[in-house]
């Protein structure tokens, strides 16, 4: 999944500024799926209360060796709306790509959250173009959504159902059994330790085509300071 497994928010808080580690962890009886795993390494700053900037490095598993770079990420999100239960965001963010024969990416998004004090449901859509000479000139959509029940049964853990979705080019859809569905559950919790705030999310997926690998663990750890 090109999307690696994060939902964003379109939610900005001036001053923010944290460190991420987030991936994902397949599990298949096929060879080209099993035990593939990817990791992306994130800083933010929110420079205003609607201006926020992230670098995100990309380190994944290829054929023949164990562990490669393959991507760094410049993004910027723009929140144009907010009110109590519902806001919207721009994104969009420049990919250098490491790996040889393939194009740079331009990747935007709209953000929205519709939330109240039990639930928040936030949507992600994706569009995403190769750049360059080796840019095949077509963009992708994507589609991500998480639905989550705040204080589930504890104070302060969340549980819901998370999923993502890559339909192919916008011109020409591929076929259902050709694209790639994930969806399952996840859990998250913040924790305030000596004045810092630790965020955590656990989750798996499961492949409902023949494209998505049968089984994905995902984890987010984020470090607020």
């Amino acid at each position: 999944m090109n999307a690696h497994h994060k939902i964003y928010s379109p939610r900005v808080e001036e001053g923010r500024q944290s460190l991420e580690w987030r991936g994902h962890f397949s599990k298949d009886s096929r060879e080209e799926y099993d035990g593939n795993h990817h990791h992306v390494f994130e800083t933010e700053y929110s420079w205003t209360s609607y201006w926020q900037s992230e670098v995100e490095f990309h380190v994944s598993d290829k054929d023949g060796t164990p562990l490669d770079w393959e991507k760094t990420e410049f993004q910027n999100q723009i929140q144009i709306f907010d009110y109590k239960n519902f806001s919207g965001a721009l994104y969009f963010s420049y990919n250098f790509v490491s790996q040889q024969n393939n194009p740079d990416e331009i990747e935007y998004k709209y953000l929205n959250e519709f939330n109240n004090e039990r639930y928040s449901l936030i949507s992600n859509f994706i569009f995403e173009k190769g750049v360059g000479t080796e840019g095949s000139g077509s963009t992708t959509f994507d589609l991500s959504n998480q639905l989550m029940i705040k204080d589930f049964y504890l104070q302060g853990f969340n549980f819901g159902i998370v999923g993502f979705s890559e339909f192919g080019n916008l011109t020409n859809f591929k076929t259902l059994n050709k694209q790639e569905h994930l969806y399952g559950f996840q859990f998250e919790t913040e924790l305030e330790i000596t004045n810092y705030e630790y965020e955590i999310s656990l989750g798996y997926l499961n492949g409902l085509t023949d494209s998505s690998a049968n089984h994905v663990f995902i984890w987010n750890m984020e470090f607020e300071f």
